[in-house]
């Protein structure tokens, strides 16, 4: 590679010849088999499963639209409420839902994890999308560039490397609570608090964590026991912070996407002169701004103030 840039900068090649080369080599990766991933549990609520349904059209169908050939994986304890289009239109491959315990805190979500054990046996990358994402971009651009680090993703709402201003007035020492209780779970390395809307796992990660689920157990129910200290204000997020503690523990490395490439919310400062971002993450909290100012999205517009409670009893993030 420094030869190469010698060899543009002194004249010898030309940039269109060397844009060809380079981008052959960075694109180079030990692990090529790419996989994206969605994971859902049914509703008791008829309207919430219908509308997760048009979410997931809507984010996999932006993903095929720019990538007709990265793996589509998308979990379910009851795969046959998806119409049949969803495997032939979209090759998507439905699976059930793996076996874990439905009691536990946040049964609602923590299933995307139990689920990994599926690849327990695969060599890959995996990206995990929650349905609330819209790709304006090729899914490929975001398993190329961020190669580097064993996990990527956003910072939760509010936590230190958050791209969106505002927050409480005690927010340093809530953070730094965070912090000290995650040392004292037993964390090895600082870890970004990520929220997990859209998180790419490299390096095979995924089959350590999958040796790990029995430590989540662990901690989900040291919390739910209230045995364990919760920094965390939200309920909702517990499962993000149990494997903020086990990454910690791993020592897996970690960085994050740039606010250019990912966002968590709509819409983020920077993107508001120019919004291209490879993956909206508009969340559940945003949803009906972005479908404001995106009619081609009106069929997710919903009364949340008359089925907030059904939408998410704990709060709208």
């Amino acid at each position: 590679m420094r030869d190469l840039l010698l060899k543009l900068q002194r004249g010898k090649i030309t940039l269109e010849n060397f844009k060809k080369v380079f981008y052959r080599h960075k694109n180079q990766r030990p692990i090529s088999r790419d996989i994206v991933m969605y994971s859902y549990r049914v509703n008791q609520h008829d309207h919430i499963n219908e509308h997760e349904i048009k979410r997931l059209e809507h984010s996999i169908g932006s993903l095929r639209e720019h990538n007709e050939d990265v793996e589509v994986y998308l979990f379910c304890d009851n795969p046959n409420i998806f119409p049949v289009h969803f495997v032939a239109k979209y090759k998507v491959k439905l699976c059930p839902n793996t076996t874990y315990d439905q009691s536990m805190l946040n049964a609602w979500s923590i299933h995307r994890w139990y689920n990994l054990r599926r690849f327990s046996d695969i060599n890959c990358n995996i990206l995990y999308v929650d349905s609330d994402t819209i790709f304006n971009g090729d899914v490929k651009y975001l398993f190329e560039t961020y190669t580097h680090h064993d996990l990527y993703g956003k910072e939760e709402r509010g936590f230190r490397h958050c791209p969106i201003t505002g927050s409480n007035k005690d927010i340093r020492f809530n953070l730094d609570l965070v912090d000290a209780c995650i040392k004292a779970e037993g964390g090895n390395i600082p870890i970004h608090k990520y929220c997990i809307g859209v998180i790419l796992m490299n390096h095979n990660i995924h089959r350590e964590i999958v040796k790990n689920l029995r430590q989540l157990s662990e901690i989900m129910d040291g919390l739910k026991r209230k045995q364990l200290l919760n920094p965390i204000p939200n309920p909702r997020i517990l499962d993000q912070y149990a494997m903020w503690i086990i990454w910690s523990r791993m020592g897996a490395t970690n960085a994050l996407f740039g606010v250019q490439d990912v966002t968590h919310g709509w819409i983020e400062p920077k993107h508001k002169e120019y919004f291209n971002p490879i993956v909206l993450h508009y969340t559940t909290r945003d949803e009906q701004k972005f479908v404001e100012a995106n009619k081609e999205y009106s069929n997710l517009k919903r009364d949340v103030s008359k089925l907030g409670i059904d939408i998410d009893p704990h709060s709208m993030v």
